[in-house]
């Protein structure tokens, strides 16, 4: 994305901290998330049903600003939600049959998407362990990747689009 992109220092500083937001809500829930072995419902689980895909959205909707393409902008927003919006489903069909009353519970109190505001984020407390068995580390790497060739091409394009380096 970042080499078709028409991206100038402007649009990387405003595309950069819903990156920096989406990851850093990523890593939170990451720690957090005990995939299909339990109920995750602490920590950002305890504001949203969905956290990983809201920060995954927030980083998406980053990466489309840097761009600085309104076309590309809204085309990126709805094939991300056609293509997640249908993982939620099935993912949350997995949950229910998995999980049951504690899930339908779970989701009578807890919205899918826009976070409730509440202090109470349960009793397990973020644990790396758990960052590191999801794998998150590799969204946090790749993202870096990604934000370092968007600085490039913003900062220094024009000078490596000369050069052929691009």
């Amino acid at each position: 994305m970042p080499f078709l992109a028409e991206v100038t220092p402007k649009t990387f500083l405003l595309g950069l901290p819903l990156v920096l937001l989406g990851e850093a809500l990523r890593v939170w829930a990451g720690g957090h998330l005990t995939k299909l072995t339990g109920l995750a419902i602490s920590g950002p689980f305890a504001l949203c049903r969905n956290p990983i895909y809201i920060g995954t959205f927030l980083m998406t909707a980053g990466y489309l600003v840097m761009c600085n393409q309104v076309s590309l902008l809204i085309l990126g927003m709805a094939l991300f939600w056609l293509f997640h919006g249908g993982a939620i489903a099935y993912e949350e069909k997995l949950l229910r049959d998995k999980h049951g009353e504690d899930y339908i519970r779970y989701c009578e109190r807890v919205p899918r998407f826009i976070p409730r505001l509440h202090l109470d984020l349960g009793d397990k407390r973020f644990s790396v362990t758990l960052l590191i068995e999801n794998c998150e580390y590799i969204a946090v790497l790749s993202a870096a990747v990604i934000v370092g060739l968007f600085a490039l091409k913003a900062y220094f394009g024009q000078m490596l689009w000369h050069a052929s380096i691009w």
